[in-house]
């Protein structure tokens, strides 16, 4: 057995046996902390925006060098970022003290920049769309050692829509569509054990979170 695995295992007390196991005493900053039972030491972060996931990993990893990878633009269906080049800068701010990479490309860009089962984990919280779901996972899994994490945030799906108030404002919402996504990919690759991560436990910096999905890199499976 994969010993990260093991430790998955004897840590949250589920049986890896199953095609998909959940898990529910769990959020991000736990996580973070079996990386450093793992004793990962190099990772990299897709989609930071203002760092604060990037801080929680660093904090309970010391010793970690961090790749973040984030454009800090605005582009073409997506709009969150209000002042790109501010929370570039804030983001910059809040890490300085910490070993981490600033990679301001596009995520299939930055990714020819890192060799095969280079990394020992991946959070992947880019593009929710389709598109970009489907290249991140695909491209990124690759660059995981084995035995390894790809991780990522948001799974789950909803439809874009905008939603109208008596007063006349409006608030777009965003496709997200990263749970259809993430499970095409496990049945097409055969992933098991596959994580569904749905955490019960209100974590510190995010408060109620969104659900997450996790696998483990193993000797001879298809990413």
């Amino acid at each position: 057995m994969n010993s990260t695995l093991e430790v998955i295992s004897k840590r949250f007390g589920v049986d890896i046996s199953a095609p998909v196991v959940r898990i529910t005493q769990i959020n991000r900053t736990i996580i973070a902390g079996v990386f450093n039972e793992l004793g990962f030491k190099e990772g990299a972060e897709i989609g930071v925006a203002e760092g604060f996931y990037s801080k929680i990993l660093l904090d309970n990893n010391p010793g970690l060098k961090l790749h973040l990878i984030d454009i800090w633009k605005s582009y073409p269906g997506y709009s969150e970022y209000k002042n790109p080049e501010a929370m570039y800068t804030e983001t910059r701010e809040r890490l300085k003290n910490y070993n981490c990479v600033f990679i301001r490309k596009f995520s299939q860009d930055a990714v020819q920049d890192f060799a095969d089962n280079s990394l020992d984990f991946v959070f992947i919280d880019g593009g929710h769309d389709f598109k970009n779901v489907a290249c991140d996972i695909c491209e990124w899994s690759k660059k995981v050692k084995v035995g390894g994490i790809v991780f990522g945030h948001d799974y789950k799906f909803h439809p874009a829509f905008v939603q109208k108030f008596r007063s006349g404002r409006t608030k777009q919402r965003y496709m997200v569509e990263v749970k259809i996504v993430v499970d095409a990919y496990r049945e097409a690759r055969r992933i098991q054990p596959f994580f569904d991560i749905h955490p019960q436990i209100p974590d510190p910096t995010f408060g109620p979170d969104n659900p997450c999905w996790m696998f483990v890199r193993q000797e001879g499976d298809k990413v």
